[in-house]
């Protein structure tokens, strides 16, 4: 089988974990994989046996013109290439990809369609951009949804055109480990560490978790380590403040790290919070540091999303709180308090998720998926 994977996202890192997940454990498995994918230069390298070509683009952002200006120079690159290359070409959703298959059908027998998430801007944006997945969406052959609870926005479809391939985690990359982190931090081995890793941006309201942190009065030896970037003037201001009640970084801010250090961070910590907002917009997503956090052996606070009720059973691998500072900050006293509790979650932590091993989710469902396409 020969399939390429497009999309519109560094290859590999943040924003396109999916794409080079996918890919790589398939060419582990004896298909030949190709990858189209934005770079800062234009070149081809091989990268754990796929082969990928990078087109360059200066920015990732859906909301630019860098979309329409990336699938311009996609169409120099499948112009240039037989009838029939592939068998599959797999689109991963970014605007204006629908463009490809309506020129290019020819250059593969199927053409698949796959969106890891909804727009969690909220309100109109995310409206408009569902409904622009679902038009551009109506060209290829399949659709692949990472969740079932984005299937009604293609309700358009026959059940048999859609197929569930949920996120996982790297076992390898995201297990238990030791970790220097604490001592380059200054952080005491007897302190309690949380740990948040995503987006700072403002639909993100990390400012509630902050909150949550700064109301444990009591707790002397509480802190919170942030790992992400797009800081805010008003998260820079609860950082100062929280440093000038007690004489010390409460919270600590880590800026943007490497995906691969993301695992020594999370060794560092004694519980993970799985904090997103309880919206329309970010209920629906499954998030994809709920399953490393736990693939890492950590107990999680995640908000009772459905997208977090994947992975969480309730005071069985972690606790679920609402999107309130009073919830939170109540889920974090007990695993502090609650020893028993507390290693309950860590031993049952990453057997739980050991389902969504990415490799066993690429050999068991993405692949036979293929298989089913092109039968």
């Amino acid at each position: 089988m020969k399939v390429c994977h497009i999309g519109f996202s560094r290859y590999p890192g943040i924003g396109s974990i999916a794409m080079y997940e996918y890919s790589r454990n398939l060419s582990s498995l004896g298909v030949d994989v190709s990858v189209v994918a934005a770079g800062e230069t234009t070149e081809e390298k091989i990268i754990d046996g796929v082969r990928v070509f990078f087109i360059r683009s200066f920015s990732v952002t859906n909301l630019s013109i860098y979309p329409l200006l990336f699938v311009i120079k996609c169409i120099w690159y499948l112009r240039k290439i037989p009838d029939n290359e592939f068998d599959i070409i797999h689109m991963y959703h970014f605007p204006f990809s629908s463009l490809l298959p309506v020129f290019f059908r020819s250059k593969a027998k199927k053409w698949v369609f796959f969106t890891t998430s909804g727009p969690v801007k909220g309100s109109l944006i995310s409206f408009l951009g569902w409904k622009l997945q679902t038009l551009e969406s109506r060209v290829f052959d399949h659709i692949i949804l990472r969740d079932a609870t984005h299937i009604p926005q293609f309700s358009y479809r026959k059940d048999n055109s859609i197929t569930i391939v949920p996120i996982g985690a790297n076992f390898h990359l995201f297990s238990p480990q030791s970790s220097s982190i604490r001592e380059d931090y200054g952080i005491d081995g007897e302190e309690f560490l949380f740990m948040y890793v995503g987006s700072l941006s403002p639909v993100r309201r990390i400012e509630t978790l902050i909150d949550a942190v700064n109301i444990l009065t009591d707790e002397k030896n509480v802190r919170l380590m942030i790992v992400g970037n797009g800081w805010t003037e008003e998260l820079k201001d609860y950082y100062h403040t929280a440093k000038e009640e007690d004489g010390k970084d409460t919270i600590i801010f880590t800026g943007a790290i490497p995906y691969d250090h993301v695992p020594r961070y999370l060794a560092a910590a004694n519980c993970f919070v799985s904090y997103v907002p309880i919206t329309p917009e970010f209920t629906i997503q499954p998030p994809l540091k709920t399953v490393e956090a736990l693939a890492c052996g950590l107990p999680v606070i995640a908000t009772n999303t459905l997208g977090n009720r994947r992975f969480i059973c309730d005071r069985e691998n972690g606790l679920l709180a609402e999107d309130d500072v009073s919830s939170i900050s109540s889920a974090m006293l007990s695993i502090m308090h609650d020893s028993e509790l507390r290693e309950r979650l860590k031993r049952h932590a990453r057997t739980s998720v050991q389902e969504y091993n990415w490799k066993r989710i690429v050999k068991e469902t993405l692949l036979p998926t293929y298989e089913r396409i092109l039968s």
